[in-house]
């Protein structure tokens, strides 16, 4: 005879099913987590590789809630690692670091590789810190390039009296040298791209020559001109340098 789907269930069975379902929920909750990613293969929290065929898009909708947050409860390794290209020079130890980005050389001569780019109609990247904002290393540890009229680098004080620029070591100027003045000469014409009639070009002798001295420096497009207050007998040195 057929059972009955509708007869009462004895206080066994109910007790075993019911252990059953929380064991398949335990084991459940022991696997890695996952969530969809838009290729339609899943993202496994804790898996060491998770491979897609297209880009994977985090949209969160509600205004001032933070789309992802990735957290890293000791400081072993960085919470986040952002890495493009060949991976052969990609940092072991990534302690104390919150953000670590990593790119090898660009095989484009005209590119620079970049490990991290921050852009924006304002503000690209802000730093703070109780020691230093920004820390660079390298043959140029901190490069700024000037474009559509405005500065590289900018430095300001918080307040006028705050210092905006200090420099610990030897600082180098392209718009800074030193020309030779001929003998039985009084003035020499430097020709530099740049200068301006607005310029601030400031120069001194740079040989031991008696009674001779810096007369005046006159900019002008392209150029300045130096006048010492007499001639010279002999070759002299003279050191220069622009501000603007």
């Amino acid at each position: 005879m057929a059972s009955d789907p509708n007869a009462l269930r004895s206080r066994r069975a109910l007790l075993t099913a019911a252990a059953g379902g929380a064991a398949a929920v335990a084991a459940s909750a022991a696997l890695p987590l996952t969530t969809l990613a838009a290729d339609g293969d899943n993202l496994v929290i804790g898996a060491t590789d998770n491979a897609g065929a297209s880009e994977t898009t985090l949209t969160q909708a509600t205004d001032a809630e933070v789309a992802l947050r990735v957290l890293n409860d000791t400081q072993g390794a960085a919470a986040l690692i952002g890495g493009a290209g060949d991976q052969t020079n990609v940092a072991e130890d990534t302690s104390f670091t919150g953000i670590y980005g990593f790119t090898p050389t660009s095989a484009d001569a005209n590119f620079s590789s970049t490990a991290i780019w921050g852009d924006s109609e304002d503000v690209g990247i802000v730093a703070t810190g109780g020691q230093a904002g920004v820390i660079g290393f390298g043959p140029s540890g901190v490069v700024g390039l000037g474009d559509i009229g405005g500065a590289g680098v900018e430095a300001w004080g918080a307040t006028p009296t705050d210092v905006a620029l200090t420099v610990h070591g030897k600082v180098m100027f392209s718009r800074s040298g030193k020309s030779t003045l001929g003998a039985g000469k009084s003035a020499l014409k430097v020709s530099l791209a740049g200068v301006t009639s607005s310029s601030r070009v400031f120069a001194v002798l740079h040989s031991n020559r008696s009674g001779r001295y810096v007369r005046a420096v006159v900019p002008t497009t392209g150029s300045f001109t130096i006048y010492l207050n007499t001639t010279v007998t002999s070759a002299t040195y003279i050191a220069w340098f622009i501000i603007n």
